[in-house]
């Protein structure tokens, strides 16, 4: 064990790593940053870039809006397009706030049977249906940099639920990064390929939208511990129950919550709803 340590602490990068970083760490791929905005280099190739920048700045200005209506949030102060275009670089073309933030925290939540729902305080939100699926480990093995598995995960949860797109009242999708999102709209279906950027224009996701998506701040403005998704079920149960002060919707009836792992490597997703 001993010996293990020491080697550890001598190999450069760290700590033992998957095998298939010795395919891309060469060539500089390391941190999520860089895989997830080759990704996105991708859509723009393929979609135009100024109209991608700006699909990001929408989900970046939109996302920061909700945050203020959090008092949980750590991102505090309003953001324009100016300032989202004016942060610093971090992996060309993804800006500071194209990036989620890092933080501590945790949370929980219980799933029980109907019987034991219905016995507790509190007004049961149900799961209407559910799927999950993985493509690939490394980023330069993702069959297609613009989807992902929720091009699957998305239609399978929704039949199961019995459910289609226009029924969902709320998306909490995951966002480490503001490509995360649009990638995952147009996976999911919301959208067709190449049509994200029109879909989230006009701050069409932000307070007082037709669309609303991650009212908490999601992990771009209110926080992400890592494993965010967490919290992308607390606030869609909390937003059902009508429990979100400021930023509570309209009473909303139906959820899509969506998750992302990896080097947009797997994806889950959960239909939610309530009486």
């Amino acid at each position: 064990m001993e010996r293990q340590e020491e080697v550890q602490e001598k190999r450069p990068g760290g700590n033992m790593s998957d095998p298939g970083s010795q395919y891309e760490l060469p060539y500089g791929f390391i941190g999520q940053p860089v895989s997830y905005s080759m990704a996105c280099r991708r859509y723009m190739h393929m979609y135009g870039e100024e109209r991608t920048r700006q699909a990001l700045a929408e989900i970046a200005v939109s996302t920061r809006k909700w945050a203020l209506k959090n008092p949980k949030a750590y991102m505090k102060d309003p953001m324009t397009f100016d300032d989202y275009h004016e942060s610093r670089w971090i992996s060309w073309p993804f800006h500071l706030f194209d990036c989620c933030i890092v933080t501590d925290g945790g949370g929980a939540y219980i799933v029980t049977k109907k019987e034991i729902a219905n016995s507790l305080p509190k007004k049961p939100v149900w799961v209407l249906g559910v799927s999950e699926g993985h493509d690939h480990n490394i980023i330069s093995q993702m069959p297609d940099l613009t989807r992902t598995w929720a091009r699957n995960t998305g239609p399978e949860a929704l039949k199961m639920a019995g459910l289609t797109h226009d029924d969902i009242d709320l998306a909490m999708i995951y966002d480490s990064f503001t490509y995360t999102v649009l990638a995952t709209l147009e996976s999911l279906g919301f959208c067709k390929p190449g049509e994200g950027p029109d879909f989230v224009a006009n701050q069409r996701t932000a307070p007082g939208g037709d669309f609303p998506m991650n009212t908490n701040g999601g992990g771009l403005s209110y926080c992400h511990t890592g494993m965010y998704g967490m919290f992308l079920v607390l606030e869609a149960v909390r937003q059902l129950r009508g429990e979100t002060g400021e930023r509570q919707l309209d009473n909303p009836k139906t959820c899509l919550v969506n998750g992302t792992g990896g080097s947009l490597s797997s994806t889950g997703t959960v239909v939610l709803a309530i009486d």
